[in-house]
C-alpha cells in the first residue's frame, strides 16, 4: 500500500530516551533509600529501554520496528510483575504508566492483549497483598488509562487511514489517483515477473472532457466521473483497480490478464458504455488504449504504450472529423 511519511520513529527515541533517563534516576532513588533488592531490576530496565530508542534512531523499518516494541514492552512487563513481589507500592506506577506507553508503540490490537495480560497477572499478584477494596480501586484506575489511551489509539489509526484515504484517491471521481498508478504499476510489474503471471493495462478516455467541463459546469463533470466509475466497477473483476488522471482518463490495472482477456474486456466496456446516457452530457466518446506487459519492461514504458494507443485514437477521430468537412 501506498504509504505516507507519518512515522513515530523520532517521537519513540525520545520516549525511550526519557524513560531511560527516568530509569537512571530511579536507581539513584532506590540506592539512596536503600532498596537494593530492585536496584537490579531497574539498571535491567535501562538496558532495555537504551536499546530500544538506540535502535528505534538508527532504524526505520516499521516490520522490525514492531516486533522489537513488542518485545521492549514484554520485557518490562516481565520485570513488572517480578518486582511486585518486592515492593507492590513503587511498582504500580510503572504499572498505570504501561497502557499509555503500550497503546502509544504497538498496533492496537497487540496492545490490547498485552494490557489484559498484564491486569490480570497484576491483579491475580496485588490480591494477597492489598485488600479487596484497594484491588477495586487499581482495576478502576487501570481502565480508565488504558480505555482512554485505547481511544486515542484509535482515532489517531483512523486519522492516518484517512490521511492516506486521500492521498491515493482522486477527489473527482473517487477512484485512486494516478500518483497511486505509478506506485501499483511498480508494485505489480515486480510481482508479475516473479510470479510470471500477465499483467495488463486498459486506459479509458472520454472524448472532449474539458469541453464537457465548459458546457456542462464541473459539478456535472464530477457527477459524471463517478457515475462512470460505479459503471466501470460493475463490469470488472474482483481485484482489478481503476485510477483516475484528474483529466478525464480512466486507467484498469489488471493482474493475470492476457491480452486476449483485455481485448474481449475492451469490447465489453464498449458495448456497454456506449449504450449508457449519461444525464445531461448524454452519449460518450470513449478512446480505448490496451497494453499487456512485455517481458523486462518496466513501468514508464507499460504506461506509455497504453496512453499512447489512446492519443492515435484522439488523433484519427479528429483527422476523420477534419475530412468530413
Amino acid at each position: 500500500m501506498f504509504e505516507i511519511s507519518m512515522e513515530k520513529g523520532p517521537a519513540l527515541t525520545l520516549l525511550y530516551g526519557l524513560l531511560t533517563g527516568a530509569s537512571f534516576a530511579l536507581c539513584i532513588s532506590h540506592y539512596w533509600y536503600g532498596y537494593f533488592d530492585i536496584l537490579l531490576i531497574n539498571l535491567i530496565s535501562i538496558a532495555i529501554f537504551g536499546f530500544a530508542s538506540i535502535f528505534s534512531s538508527i532504524n526505520r523499518n516499521q516490520y522490525y520496528s514492531k516486533y522489537i516494541n513488542v518485545l521492549t514492552l514484554c520485557g518490562i512487563a516481565l520485570l513488572m510483575q517480578y518486582q511486585l513481589s518486592y515492593q507492590p507500592s513503587l511498582t504500580v506506577h510503572w504499572i498505570y504508566i504501561f497502557p499509555i506507553l503500550s497503546y502509544f508503540t504497538l498496533p492496537l490490537a497487540w496492545a490490547f492483549g498485552l494490557n489484559v495480560a498484564v491486569l490480570i497477572s497484576s491483579l491475580s499478584q496485588l490480591i494477597f497483598v492489598y485488600d479487596l477494596q484497594q484491588c477495586l480501586r487499581l482495576l478502576l484506575v487501570y481502565s480508565i488509562i488504558a480505555m482512554c489511551s485505547m481511544f486515542y489509539a484509535y482515532l489517531s489509526a483512523f486519522k492516518q487511514k484517512r490521511l492516506l484515504d486521500l492521498a491515493v484517491t482522486d477527489y473527482q471521481s473517487g477512484a485512486y489517483n494516478s500518483r497511486f498508478l505509478l506506485h501499483m504499476l511498480q508494485q505489480e510489474i515486480s510481482r508479475s515477473q516473479f510470479t510470471k503471471r500477465t499483467l495488463s493495462l486498459v486506459a479509458l478516455s472520454i472524448d472532449d472532457y474539458q469541453q464537457i467541463l465548459e458546457i456542462h459546469g464541473r459539478d456535472s463533470g464530477v457527477k459524471l466521473l463517478k457515475e462512470f466509475r460505479i459503471k466501470l466497477i460493475k463490469l470488472l473483476r474482483a481485484g482489478d483497480e481503476i485510477f483516475h488522471n484528474g483529466r478525464g482518463t480512466f486507467y484498469i490495472l489488471l493482474p493475470n490478464c492476457p491480452i486476449e482477456g483485455v481485448v474481449i474486456l475492451k469490447e465489453r466496456l464498449q458495448m456497454n458504455l456506449d449504450e449508457v446516457q449519461w444525464g445531461d452530457v448524454g452519449e460518450l466518446q470513449l478512446n480505448v488504449g490496451l497494453a499487456t506487459l512485455k517481458e523486462h519492461e518496466n513501468s514508464a514504458s507499460f504506461f506509455h504504450r497504453a496512453s499512447e494507443q489512446v492519443v492515435k485514437q484522439q488523433q484519427t477521430a479528429l483527422r476523420l472529423l477534419a475530412f468530413d468537412h
